[in-house]
C-alpha cells in the first residue's frame, strides 16, 4: 500500500459535464453534498492539488467546477477522475461512530478472543451499516448488521472488533 493510499481517502468520483460553462456532476460519497464546500484542497490519483466548488444541484447529482474553470472543453479531462481528501481533513468522530476505512481491516475475534476473520468492507445500501467479514476456516464472506447487539466491542487502536456468537 502506497503512502497516498494509506494518507488518503476517496470521498467522490466527477461524472459526466453539463452544459458549456464548466459544471460537472459530482458523485459525492460525503455523508452531506453540501460539505464539498467545507473543504479548501481535494486531491486527484497523482496527488494533484485541485479546488472543487459546489455550485448547485440537478435531479441526478451536485454540479461542481473545479479550479473556477469556466468551460466545457478544459473541464472534460476531469471526467471519471477519483477525488480524494487527507485523512486529517476528516472531522474526528464522537462516541459508538466510526469511519468505514477505519473499520475495514479489523481482525474480527469472537468471545474467547480467537481471530476468526477480517472485515473486508462496509457499504450501505440504504438500510443500515452492513460489515463483509472474510470468515479464515470457511474461506467464505458473509455479510452481517454493523449494531451494538452483533459487535458489542470495537477496538480501533488494536485493530480488532468482537462478534457475538
Amino acid at each position: 500500500m502506497t503512502s497516498f493510499n494509506k494518507n488518503f481517502i476517496q470521498v467522490g468520483v466527477i461524472g459526466r459535464p453539463k452544459g458549456t460553462k464548466g459544471l460537472l456532476r459530482f458523485h459525492s460519497f460525503l455523508n452531506d453534498d453540501r460539505d464539498v464546500n467545507q473543504f479548501k484542497e481535494f486531491y486527484l490519483d497523482d496527488e494533484k492539488i485541485i479546488e472543487l466548488k459546489l455550485v448547485s444541484f440537478d435531479k441526478k447529482s451536485p454540479l461542481i467546477t473545479i479550479n473556477e474553470i469556466n468551460n466545457r472543453t478544459d473541464i472534460e479531462k476531469f471526467v471519471n477522475e477519483k477525488i480524494f481528501l487527507k485523512k486529517e481533513q476528516l472531522s474526528p468522530v464522537k462516541g459508538n461512530e466510526y469511519y468505514f476505512h477505519d473499520l475495514e481491516g479489523l481482525d474480527v475475534m469472537d468471545n474467547k478472543d480467537q481471530k476468526v476473520g477480517e472485515v473486508s468492507s462496509v457499504v450501505n445500501f440504504g438500510a443500515g451499516d452492513l460489515l463483509e467479514i472474510y470468515f479464515t476456516k470457511s474461506m467464505k464472506k458473509e455479510f452481517f448488521r454493523f449494531t451494538e447487539q452483533n459487535f458489542p466491542l470495537v477496538n480501533i487502536k488494536e485493530k480488532k472488533i468482537i462478534i457475538k456468537n
